[in-house]
């Protein structure tokens, strides 16, 4: 080949790899990023996985992968991470041709919340042209941080106190269609209860133990508003930790529980509310709603009238209400007010700081716990 050809091939060369490269470079390129654990409680550690693949005949010697997510997830091994309204990752890959790579990226959970991630933006270049190339790739990948439990000794003898209110307010019928057990015969008993066989095999009378007609329940009511201007942002969170720590301790004992708030959720921006159950299902919900208050939502709704909605409900006498919040504002004791008049009486769990002043409602009839934030 003549000398002077050269120059010539290799301008032709290079101008048909730089159309090839723009025109078929993202062909067959997915990014696919999912956490490995669908839910976790705050505090501790899981991963981002990120699957590259380039089912492609061309190479990608540069590719930068970014994505967002919220704040409260730290990425741990990631250099180059950015944190500002929100968490900002930029990773950098290089691929030959129909290759996979994957790579785990170790976070730590720091905050409770719903974490998701919606698009991937992709940024390549080609070694022998000076073009930047874009393109983006939707994701749906999400994760939940649940509150995390509080020691039970923090809330032993409220607890205690709810649970005594609770089993008093049972009713003193039993339903004859259900059945709970056996117990010796008492003078008060009806002949109708007793069970004859089992009278024939001890050669005692015996009568049969029915379930209660209605079982008691509760409502715990959590207020997210906040206390004041300058406040510790942590008591907030202390008030959802509290309810699901309440909410658990509650199921565990067969108490079906509810939940009636003031936070909104994050995904739909409605405020969040939950019917009463006492399953190992209902807690994974309690969790999941929890998880979902977005805090950062301005124009919260109203306490007082989402009680005072609650209150125009017909609501079973077996109800006991828990009042939750750490904010004394008129609208919070308005609140509390219309639950006090509602059952003559309410508990009041209140997370302060050691700094902050401890003065109750003016109102004997609350019973105002103060729960000190470590």
């Amino acid at each position: 080949m003549p000398i002077f050809l050269i120059p010539i091939v290799l301008v032709l060369l290079f101008l048909a790899e730089r159309w090839l490269f723009n025109k078929f470079w993202e062909r067959g390129l997915s990014v696919k990023l999912d956490f490995t654990k669908e839910a976790v409680t705050e505090g501790e550690d899981t991963y981002l996985q990120e699957v590259i693949t380039n089912r492609n005949f061309l190479p990608l010697h540069i590719l930068q992968v970014n994505f967002q997510t919220d704040t409260g997830l730290d990425f741990t091994d990631s250099s180059n991470c950015s944190v500002t309204d929100r968490v900002n990752v930029l990773d950098i890959f290089s691929l030959r041709f129909y290759e996979k790579v994957t790579r785990k990226l170790s976070l730590k959970c720091l905050k409770r919340g719903y974490y998701n991630i919606l698009r991937t933006s992709l940024v390549a270049s080609d070694l022998f042209s000076p073009d930047i190339h874009y393109a983006t790739r939707d994701q749906n990948t999400e994760m939940y941080v649940y509150p995390r439990y509080l020691p039970f000794e923090k809330i032993s003898l409220p607890f205690q106190q709810m649970m005594g209110e609770v089993v008093s307010k049972r009713f003193l019928f039993e339903d004859n269609f259900t059945f709970r057990g056996i117990r010796d015969y008492a003078p008060t008993d009806t002949m109708g209860n007793i069970n004859w066989k089992a009278s024939a095999k001890t050669g005692a009378l015996k009568v049969n133990l029915h379930d209660y007609t209605q079982s008691p329940e509760v409502m715990i009511v959590l207020n997210v508003d906040e206390p004041g201007i300058l406040y510790e942002t942590e008591l907030l969170e202390d008030c959802i930790r509290y309810a699901l720590t309440f909410a658990k301790s509650f199921i565990d004992e067969d108490v079906p529980v509810s939940l009636l708030t003031n936070g909104k959720d994050k995904v739909t921006g409605e405020t969040i509310s939950l019917e009463s159950g006492a399953s190992a299902d209902h807690i994974r919900n309690f969790c999941r709603a929890l998880a979902r208050i977005d805090l950062t939502q301005a124009n919260a709704a109203s306490m007082s009238d989402i009680v005072s909605g609650e209150m125009s409900k017909s609501r079973s006498q077996q109800l006991t209400y828990l009042y939750i919040s750490t904010s004394r504002r008129d609208d919070a004791i308005n609140a509390a007010k219309e639950l006090t008049d509602k059952k003559g009486k309410l508990m009041w769990i209140c997370p302060l700081t050691r700094s902050m002043e401890d003065e109750a409602p003016l109102d004997n009839r609350i019973t105002f716990v103060r729960m000190i934030h470590e």
